[in-house]
C-alpha cells in the first residue's frame, strides 16, 4: 500500500507576540527600551524619537534595521543587550498547552525571529518550549558583525528630515540598511536556505501582517496568528496559536520525513542557532 504524506513536513514560527501574546507587555517594553537607546546611546533628540522610530520601522522592518540605513554605527551585541537586557521576562509564562501541541506534531518546527539569539533563548525558556524546536534562525544568522554604510551627519540629518516629512511607506528613495531581517524577501529567502526546507512543504506563522505577505511572496503556505480573520496572503488565520488542532487538523493526520537541518553553536538552553 503506498502511504500519502502530508502536505507540509515543516512549520516555521516567528516567535514574539506569536508564540506568546501580545499581552505580556514585552513588545511594548521592547520599543520604550529602544527609544531610550536612541536618545541615550546615539543622541536623538528626545522631540524627534517617537516619530522617527515609526517611520523606521514602517520603511525598514525594525528600527534597528532603520537606524543603521541612515548612517547610525553602533555594536548589534550592545544594541540587543541593551534593548532586550532590561525586558520583564517574568511576563512571559510557561504555557504547558502550546507544549502539548508543539511535541505531538510530527513535523520539523524551526523559530525564525528578528531579535537576537539570546532573547529567543530567554523567552523560549520562560515559555517551557526550549526543547520543542530543532533550531533557530535568529538575528546572527542572518546578518554579519560586519558594519558598514556609514553617513556623516549632514547625511543623516537630511533623512531624517525626509522621513519626518511624511514619506512614509516609499524605501525608493531611501537609503538600503546592511542588515537583513524580516519582512524583506531577502531575509525570508535566506532563512529557508539556511534551514534546508522546501518553501512550497513550509506553513509559516507570523503575528505581522506584512511578514505574512513576504511570505506568501516566496512561497511559503501562511498562518496568521492573532486574529480569526484571514487577510489577504494568509491561507489561514488563528485568533491564538492554542488554536491551532482545530485550524489545521491535518498536521497531525500523518508523519512527515524530516532531513538535517545545519547547526552553527549551542544555547544554554540547549536550543540550537541554526547559521
Amino acid at each position: 500500500m503506498e502511504i500519502e504524506y502530508t502536505k507540509y513536513d515543516t512549520l516555521l514560527f516567528d516567535l514574539d507576540d506569536t508564540l506568546y501574546p501580545l499581552s505580556s507587555g514585552i513588545a511594548r517594553e521592547c520599543g520604550q527600551n529602544i527609544k531610550d537607546y536612541m536618545v541615550e546611546k546615539l543622541g536623538i533628540d528626545k522631540s524627534k524619537i517617537l516619530e522617527l522610530s515609526n517611520s523606521l520601522y514602517k520603511n525598514y522592518g525594525t528600527t534597528m534595521a532603520g537606524l543603521r540605513a541612515i548612517g547610525y554605527d553602533f555594536d548589534y551585541h550592545e544594541y540587543h543587550s541593551y534593548v532586550h537586557g532590561r525586558l520583564p521576562y517574568d511576563n512571559i509564562k510557561p504555557d504547558p498547552v502550546l507544549r502539548t501541541l508543539l511535541l505531538s506534531l510530527p513535523l520539523r518546527k524551526i523559530i525564525f525571529t528578528n531579535a537576537d539569539k539570546l532573547h529567543a533563548a530567554r523567552a523560549l525558556e520562560r515559555l517551557g518550549l526550549e526543547d520543542c524546536f530543532e533550531g533557530i534562525v535568529c538575528f546572527e544568522s542572518l546578518n554579519s558583525t560586519n558594519r558598514d554604510n556609514i553617513h556623516n551627519n549632514d547625511e543623516i540629518f537630511d533623512i531624517i528630515t525626509y522621513l519626518s516629512s511624511g514619506h512614509e511607506n516609499s524605501p525608493s528613495g531611501l537609503p538600503k540598511t546592511p542588515i537583513v531581517c524580516k519582512p524583506s524577501e531577502t531575509a525570508i529567502v535566506k532563512a529557508i536556505e539556511i534551514a534546508n526546507i522546501d518553501p512550497q512543504r513550509t506553513l509559516f506563522f507570523e503575528d505581522s501582517v506584512r511578514n505574512i505577505q513576504a511570505g506568501k511572496r516566496v512561497g511559503l503556505s501562511t498562518v496568521l496568528v492573532g486574529t480569526s480573520q484571514r487577510v489577504k496572503c494568509a491561507d489561514y488565520a488563528v485568533e491564538n496559536i492554542h488554536n491551532l488542532k482545530e485550524a489545521l487538523p491535518e498536521l497531525w493526520e500523518l508523519e512527515a520525513k524530516p532531513e538535517k537541518v545545519r547547526y552553527s553553536g549551542k544555547l544554554a538552553v540547549e536550543t540550537t542557532v541554526i547559521a
